[in-house]
Formats: C-alpha cells, sequence, structure tokens
C-alpha cells in the first residue's frame, strides 16, 4: 500500500472522528439530519472527496446512514454490531447470560479504567449524556434504557482507546440484551443507576482505579441477580431458556 494511500486513510479516519465530534458538540439527536457535503466539508476545512470517506467510515460504524437523494442522518451515537459469534443459537440464555456476565467481569473493568486514561473530553459529555438518559427511563420503566445501556458501555469501549477490547463488544452487547428478562428488582433498578453515576465520575475525574472499581461492582450486582435466578431454577426445576 502506497505512503498516499496511508495518508489518506489517516486524513479520513480524522475527519470521521471530527464529525462524530460535531454531532455531539452541537446537540444532534438520532433521527437528525447533518449539513449538506459543501456546507460540512467547509465547516471542517477537508475537500468533499475526504468527507465522503470519512461518512462511509461512520456508516460502517452504523453512526451514521446515507439516504441517497435525501442526505445524512445520526443513526446512533456509537456503533453497533449484530451477531457475529453466534449467540442467538444458544437455547440455554440464562447460562449464556451467566458466561458472558463472567467475561464481561474479566474486560470491562479494565476497559473502564483505560477509558478514565484515554477518553477525550467529548467522550466524556457523551458517556455522562447518556447515563442520564438511562437513569430517565429506567424510571419511566421503558425497556428503552436498554438500548441506551448498550450505547453506554460501548461508548466506554470506545474511549479505553484498546482495538481488541472494542472487537469484544458483541459480548456486551449480547449481555445486556439478554439481561432484559431479569432485570425487574427497584433494588437493581437502583444499583445500576447509581453504579453507572459512580463509573462516569471515576472517568470524568481521570481516576482509573475509581472507574475498576466501579465497573466491578456494577458487573458483580448484576452477576448476582442471575446466580440467584439460576439457583432459583434448579430448585424448581424449571426451564431456564
Amino acid at each position: 500500500m502506497s505512503e498516499e494511500k496511508l495518508n489518506h486513510q489517516t486524513l479520513s479516519e480524522k475527519t470521521a472522528e471530527r464529525i462524530f465530534d460535531f454531532i455531539i458538540k452541537n446537540g444532534y439527536q438520532v433521527g437528525s439530519k447533518l449539513p449538506n457535503e459543501f456546507t460540512l466539508a467547509k465547516e471542517l476545512e477537508v475537500g468533499r472527496s475526504t468527507l465522503r470517506e470519512a461518512i462511509k467510515i461512520l456508516a460502517s460504524q452504523n453512526i451514521v446512514e446515507v439516504k441517497h437523494g435525501s442526505g445524512t442522518y445520526v443513526k446512533n451515537l456509537v456503533s453497533s454490531q449484530e451477531d457475529p459469534l453466534g449467540f442467538s443459537q444458544v437455547e440455554d440464555t440464562l447460562k449464556l447470560t451467566q458466561d458472558l456476565f463472567e467475561m464481561r467481569f474479566l474486560i470491562e473493568p479494565r476497559m473502564a479504567s483505560l477509558a478514565a486514561i484515554h477518553a477525550t473530553d467529548v467522550e466524556i459529555d457523551v458517556i455522562e449524556q447518556i447515563v442520564k438518559a438511562v437513569e430517565v427511563e429506567i424510571e419511566k420503566d421503558d425497556a428503552m434504557h436498554f438500548q441506551l445501556d448498550i450505547q453506554l458501555h460501548s461508548a466506554i469501549a470506545e474511549a479505553s482507546r484498546n482495538i481488541a477490547m472494542k472487537q469484544l463488544l458483541p459480548i456486551i452487547i449480547e449481555s445486556i440484551q439478554l439481561y432484559n428478562d431479569y432485570f425487574t428488582s427497584k433494588e437493581i433498578k437502583q444499583a445500576t443507576i447509581e453504579s453507572h453515576r459512580e463509573i462516569a465520575q471515576a472517568i470524568r475525574r481521570r481516576d482509573s482505579w475509581g472507574a475498576y472499581d466501579a465497573m466491578s461492582v456494577h458487573i458483580s450486582q448484576n452477576r448476582m441477580v442471575l446466580n440467584q435466578m439460576s439457583a432459583k431454577n434448579k430448585s424448581t426445576g424449571s426451564n431456564p431458556s
């Protein structure tokens, strides 16, 4: 690959990051239409070809959606992934959820710790915004909070700057989606709100160990609920799936 090609890719990636920052700083919400290509290129002071490549990168990350003949729209605050690991084929969903949380317990505390070190101010703002949005949806008892929870943990993974950890996002996404069936008590809902706040506050303080501990507590609380459910199912002989 030529040096020119590498430089072009780097510029496109940097432009993609700048577009993301532009979305956040200007308060664009999901469904909002971005300025047209000419205006956005002028705003960012980049060529239109570079801008197009950057938009393609954001589209591949599920952050924006290009509707031909209409424009470019915000689709998500963070990229999402489907089911590349085949979790949907597992029948024992409780066991799968437990095992996914075991993996998360090994990964996410360190991920939060790294986010406290590497997150940009804009990324910290996004994390705090999502934390507040999750609280609102939990208090409304709206299942939408699970999608926001995915965005929160994905944003922390992004801020960790660890490429390998980011590739493990399907584990986090799947476990949050499966946990929906067990997220019922007022106590665990309140504990989730408090632990999310503690994680975000530690990241804001650049307290890597504080973020590590807060995430460890958060995952441990959820894992405890799952273990209690598993024990109950075993005692009653009920179907775990």
